[in-house]
């Protein structure tokens, strides 16, 4: 005998991972601040990776212990991974500014943006895909 079970866990999914989002963006605003200021985008950037980190450590006491990584982490992990390519990419911009390479800054920051966004959601949609409707 089988028995099939099945749960719409949009709501639960977003409950978990909404802050995760939320710091995401708000390191993602970097891209639109100008290099100059640096305490802003670099404020930004280590505050996103910081509210991701609690929300990582918030969530994982919510759920079972397991040895295997699981999407959560795996959502975590490149959330992270893209907060600290924002804070490296707002280094590098402000080294362009420094040298008095405004256009290449800009365009490094434009650039940059469309990429980071693109893959990121790229992969958010792919691991999501994957988790739900299996390998």
């Amino acid at each position: 005998m089988r028995i099939g079970i099945s749960r719409d866990a949009t709501q639960l999914f977003w409950k978990m991972f909404l802050g995760m989002y939320v710091s995401f963006l708000i390191a993602y605003i970097c891209f639109y601040i100008h290099p100059d200021n640096i305490d802003s985008r670099f404020g930004l950037g280590v505050g996103s990776l910081f509210a991701a980190i609690g929300n990582k450590y918030i969530i994982d006491s919510s759920l079972p212990d397991s040895t295997t990584f699981t999407l959560v982490d795996t959502l975590h992990g490149i959330t992270l991974f893209f907060i600290f390519v924002v804070i490296t990419s707002s280094a590098w911009s402000l080294q362009l500014i420094k040298a008095d390479k405004f256009r290449q800054s800009r365009r490094l920051d434009i650039g940059l943006s469309i990429v980071v966004l693109l893959v990121y959601v790229l992969l958010n949609i792919y691991f999501i895909t994957q988790a739900v409707y299996g390998k």
